[in-house]
């Protein structure tokens, strides 16, 4: 089974560090690099995970999210990724409906455990 991913990312060399390890880990990845384009891409692919950057160029990851959850009827399960640590910030994106909230740089291996444990609904199963 794949996993499809929509990562959105404006930081280009993040963008495809992040894109990359994911592939190599068997998930399939679409990318965005704004707000706008993650709306787009989230409503023609429907992945099944959304690994959205809170600051993001056009439209933020906030606006963005609400868009998706507007226009789908069932959004996808959804990680809020950004570099602020403030409780204020990781408590509006648990009332916004994100599934999870990650400070950034990530670990790696943490952000596929929370990817499985969201979609595949098993925090052990290794992908890839």
């Amino acid at each position: 089974m794949s996993v499809s991913v929509l990562l959105v990312e404006d930081h280009e060399p993040s963008r495809a560090m992040l894109s990359e390890r994911l592939r190599r880990r068997g998930f399939e990845v679409y990318t965005a690099a704004d707000g706008r384009h993650a709306v787009a891409a989230a409503l023609e692919n429907r992945p099944d995970i959304i690994l959205m950057d809170l600051s993001l160029p056009s439209l933020d990851g906030v606006e963005a999210w609400r868009t998706i959850c507007d226009m789908c009827d069932e959004p996808p399960p959804a990680i809020a990724m950004t570099a602020c640590t403030i409780q204020d910030v990781q408590s509006m994106c648990t009332e916004l409906g994100f599934s999870a909230y990650i400070t950034k740089p990530c670990v790696f291996a943490d952000l596929v455990s929370e990817i499985n444990r969201l979609v595949l609904r098993t925090p052990y199963l290794n992908v890839g």
